[in-house]
């Protein structure tokens, strides 16, 4: 039997997490969860997440299957899943958030023929206490076009298109593979625009699916995960233009490639104060690069920009530098308190 949806999940060192996760994709409904597909993607774990998901391999046959690699990183680990999904359509879930309503999704995926199927997403914040949901384009339960939407309304921003907010056909996603950056951060950026190379329709439904869990233990604002998220978000970057680079844009309607190129512009624009936290020499490479590609003719510049077409390097290096770790200073201070 053909499957309706397949779910990717990538596991890594989420042993205190992956039994909630992989619990909100087990339905009542034995005949609803026959047209399910959870590819569990083992990505060199060294916890013991890889063999409670297998538990659930010998428990559901029919439904989760794990794959088992050397670890490569979030977006590798998407790749892989997404290559093996054999879904009409496919979703991505981290395996320390979780699916509700998953069973309202199936039914309405087998209603409507839609190349992106939206839902609102929830932010969870379990240390404050606290939950968020994020709204979708409207209109609501009706197959609509993309091209018409991009040019009748600005409800198209970054997380429209993101996995927290998103089913996808397989088919729009997979002629783009290897689709995600690996061994970094921030690889699901490109879900940002990839979908709509090949996606036209799409259909935005009132009810939430993806609940995204914020505030773990651990993290940190330390100039080291500054710079290795400046990293992260200049490779990303680079995979935007590497996906790009094999695209033909002459079947792609005109609104959907001139929201493309807005995106591409945005992006270079979000990442460009994070190449601060980069070494000299990089730092100087690489927002000479944004600015002159992208950023030059940016017409409404931030006060960044100005600074940078402004003063010579090295002195906005030293100033921007010093500005950055003041305001790390800060930050940590008053969330001592």
């Amino acid at each position: 039997m053909k499957k309706l949806l397949s779910i990717v999940v990538p596991v890594y060192n989420v042993e205190a997490y992956i039994k909630k996760c992989l619990d909100s994709l087990i339905l009542e409904d034995t005949d609803l969860m026959k047209q399910l597909e959870v590819i569990v993607v083992n990505d060199g774990t060294p916890d013991r997440s890889a063999e409670i998901s297998r538990e659930y391999v010998k428990r559901y046959p029919d439904t989760f299957r794990q794959i088992d690699k050397e670890n490569g990183g979030h977006g590798s680990a998407w790749n892989v899943g997404l290559k093996e999904a054999t879904g009409k359509y496919v979703r991505f879930l981290d395996s320390d958030d979780w699916f509700t309503n998953l069973d309202l999704l199936l039914r309405d995926l087998a209603d409507y023929d839609a190349d992106i199927v939206f839902n609102p997403f929830i932010k969870e914040y379990p240390l404050e206490g606290r939950t968020k949901m994020f709204s979708t384009p409207s209109p609501k339960s009706k197959l609509s076009s993309i091209q018409t939407s991009i040019r009748e309304t600005s409800e198209w921003g970054y997380t429209r298109t993101s996995f927290w907010t998103s089913t996808y056909k397989a088919d729009i996603l997979k002629p783009l593979l290897p689709l995600f950056a690996e061994k970094i951060m921030y690889d699901d950026t490109i879900l940002f625009w990839a979908p709509l190379v090949s996606g036209r329709t799409y259909v935005s439904l009132d009810y939430p699916v993806y609940h995204y869990l914020l505030g773990r233990p651990g993290q940190t604002m330390s100039m080291i995960r500054r710079r290795k998220g400046a990293i992260s978000y200049w490779k990303s970057f680079e995979q935007y233009e590497l996906v790009g680079s094999r695209i033909d844009d002459s079947h792609i309607p005109e609104e959907i490639v001139g929201f493309i190129d807005v995106a591409f512009i945005s992006y270079a624009l979000y990442i460009f104060p994070f190449m601060m936290y980069l070494p000299y020499r990089e730092a100087k490479i690489n927002m000479r690069y944004l600015w002159e590609k992208y950023l030059q003719r940016h017409t409404d510049k931030t006060h960044i920009e100005k600074r940078y077409e402004k003063l010579p390097f090295a002195l906005f290096y030293i100033i921007e530098l010093a500005r950055k770790k003041f305001y790390l200073r800060l930050f940590h201070n008053e969330s001592t308190f």
